[in-house]
């Protein structure tokens, strides 16, 4: 037996234990996992070379992966508010780089391709005279990405960010302005190229968009109830790191 098939046997049996537990203690469970380090939901799988700089104000929701190599920074830290929070069932590729400002909101069922950038903050650079090491970050923008989002591999996010729901971020493409919701975005800076048609359910050219297909669009939570509906997914757990196994 494969150490991931063990891993994935130890990880279920962890969970019927959990859940078998009287709700009192399953509360207090989580309130120590959650004590002076990340808050990570129930079948979380963090790899253990990711990098977490200021641990207690990540969280992790449930049945989320995090891969080989992610580094989350959280460069500014205000009382107990969550500075970086990822949804359930997500899946964060292989060295993903989160650098928050106010916060980074990452939706539920959101999935990252390899050497993805959520850069939220930056260095202050109103001072050339003075190290740039020394002169601080910014903390005034917020990356918020919907649900059922995809990256393609090395896509960038940056700034004062929303990405809608349902949303097909291309390959390499770099975002710096607010995305609609079903929306096909590529290039560097990335534009819009295709929005979802509920009415004709087909992707078509964003040109061809109407004001009808715009109506039909599902608000947030409606279409996160409508992707609920489907069984939780098996996360490819293989794909996290290459310490993962063969297949």
């Amino acid at each position: 037996m494969s150490d991931h098939m063990i891993n994935s046997a130890f990880r279920n049996l962890l969970r019927n234990v959990h859940d078998a537990l009287p709700p009192r203690i399953q509360t207090r469970i989580s309130e120590m996992r959650s004590h002076g380090r990340v808050s990570v939901g129930r079948g979380a799988y963090i790899h253990h070379s990711v990098q977490i700089l200021g641990r207690s104000f990540v969280g992790i929701g449930s049945n989320s992966v995090l891969s080989q190599d992610c580094w989350l920074n959280v460069n500014h830290r205000h009382g107990d508010d969550l500075a970086i929070e990822v949804g359930d069932h997500c899946f964060i590729g292989r060295r993903n780089f989160f650098s928050s400002g106010k916060r980074i909101e990452i939706g539920h069922y959101v999935l990252t391709a390899n050497d993805c950038h959520f850069l939220g903050s930056s260095h202050i650079v109103n001072e050339p005279l003075r190290p740039c090491i020394t002169t601080g970050t910014t903390d005034s923008d917020i990356i918020k990405v919907g649900h059922n989002t995809f990256f393609g591999v090395g896509a960038r996010v940056l700034g004062h960010v929303t990405i809608g729901h349902g949303c097909v971020i291309g390959a390499c493409a770099l975002v710096t302005g607010d995305i609609p919701p079903f929306s096909q975005v590529a290039g560097f800076p990335a534009t819009v190229r295709r929005r979802y048609s509920f009415p004709r359910r087909t992707w078509v050219r964003s040109a061809d968009f109407t004001a009808l297909d715009e109506e039909a669009l599902p608000d947030s939570d409606n279409y996160l109830k409508q992707i609920r509906e489907y069984q939780d997914p098996r996360m490819p757990y293989l794909a996290a790191g290459s310490d993962m196994g063969q297949c």
